[in-house]
């Protein structure tokens, strides 16, 4: 029985690939980016590959997502496999000896999920949005519409938003585009008058 611990002990220390990401709470998204991460010990190997395998489906699912990956580094981000990342449960991450050898397993990850991404809408952070907004950064356009409900005595801007008729008659340019195109104008007038007086 103690020969037994032993051999097990050996065989543990020469294959000490762990895959720590991803697990079965944190899974991918369809619209990624999905990393893969792992620890080793020396006595690994030097490189392997990333397969991706669904056994829960039929037929099963095999894909390779990276070859001769540097064990050193850790963590790397995988593309997705042709066709895209498909949402479904069941999946695991196994890294194998090599392209060659998908059933020589170093390591398996947790059964995970690939979830649905409801968006790929690039969204930035919301330092760059006006002050007192909120939000992810995603700019949404309006239809534009030059409707006037009826009974209002207002007008209506480009956007076919109702501006109220009160006695705000600022001519102050909301947004940096407008401040740029009246000093554009600006100067354009400026050579106007410079060329007629060169004349």
């Amino acid at each position: 029985m103690r020969a037994v611990a032993v051999l097990l002990a050996l065989a543990s220390s020469a294959f000490a690939f762990t895959v720590t990401e991803p697990t079965n709470s944190t899974g991918w998204t369809t619209s990624g980016p999905n990393v893969v991460a792992w620890t080793s010990v020396s006595t690994d190997r030097a490189n392997f590959t990333i397969v991706l395998d669904n056994q829960s489906v039929s037929p099963e699912s095999s894909q390779v997502l990276a070859a001769l990956v540097d064990a050193k580094l850790g963590k790397v981000t995988v593309n997705p496999p042709s066709g895209g990342w498909k949402a479904g449960t069941g999946f695991r991450v196994n890294l194998v000896q090599d392209a060659e050898n998908l059933s020589a397993i170093l390591a398996q990850s947790d059964i995970f999920t690939i979830s649905s991404s409801t968006s790929s809408t690039f969204s930035s952070s919301t330092s760059g949005l006006a002050s007192g907004t909120t939000g992810s950064g995603v700019l949404t356009v309006p239809a534009a519409s030059s409707t006037v409900p009826a009974g209002s005595t207002g007008s209506t801007d480009s956007t076919g938003a109702l501006n109220p008729s009160s006695s705000d008659t600022s001519t102050t340019p909301t947004n940096g585009a407008a401040t740029s195109m009246g000093k554009q104008a600006g100067l354009f007038a400026g050579l106007v008058l410079l060329g007629a007086f060169v004349a």
